[in-house]
């Protein structure tokens, strides 16, 4: 392993787990680094500072999810040629640990995954398993928060892991670049196209009537 990387990742699992000359990172120093709640409801990040053990790394980012009980946080190390090297962790009350299906080793390299399509949409950054199962909770309508683009072109979704970098992205589909940045809010209701129809007679026969009562007030009976 680059030599550089190696001492990162062991930086990492010091300030996460400890040593005898400090104690370990718990979940309320974390969600002071990310400014949480006072900054939103997350994914929160913190760009470590560099340090002497950090020189030869670009970049080591936290990024913390507090409403995800499963996957708490993200460690994001980017090496001298901007390769990502990511590890997953949940708080378990006491310490860090690994989720069922995640990768927290810190002695072994990553590379962020490139764009996979899981049904309907495109997920850019996740492993194949992790998309997967983002796939199912959109299919729900249970990722709420989960960030993605918009292709306004064709209608392409592509649903971006917090490591990912969106700017300059382009459309898989149509190779549009031009893309809308979104926040999935849940599945709009599906409604009975009889009652979308008599909604609209509603809202115009509402808007007839107030036009009607306007022009009485004004030209009078």
């Amino acid at each position: 392993m680059d030599p550089g990387l190696e001492a990162a990742f062991k930086y990492v699992e010091r300030l996460l787990y400890g040593d005898s000359g400090r104690p370990g990172l718990t979940i309320y120093d974390l969600e002071r680094l990310v400014g949480y709640p006072a900054r939103g409801e997350g994914p929160l990040s913190h760009t470590l500072p560099k340090t002497q053990a950090l020189s030869g790394v670009q970049a080591v980012r936290l990024y913390y999810y507090p409403k995800d009980p499963n996957l708490q946080l993200i460690v994001e190390i980017e090496d001298r040629e901007g390769k990502k090297h990511l590890r997953h962790f949940r708080w378990n009350g006491l310490t860090w640990e690994v989720p069922e299906g995640k990768r927290g080793e810190l002695k072994s390299t990553e590379e962020t995954p490139g764009l996979l399509k899981v049904g309907e949409d495109y997920f850019l950054g996740f492993p194949r398993e992790e998309a997967v199962e983002l796939e199912k909770e959109v299919r729900k309508g249970e990722a709420l928060g989960a960030k993605y683009l918009l292709c306004p072109r064709c209608g392409a979704r592509i649903f971006y892991a917090p490591s990912v970098r969106p700017e300059g992205v382009a459309c898989p589909r149509c190779g549009n670049t031009t893309l809308l940045f979104k926040t999935f809010s849940g599945l709009e209701p599906h409604k009975d196209p009889l009652e979308a129809l008599a909604e609209e007679q509603r809202a115009l026969r509402k808007a007839i009537e107030e036009l009607m009562a306007y022009l009485k007030r004004k030209l009078g009976p």
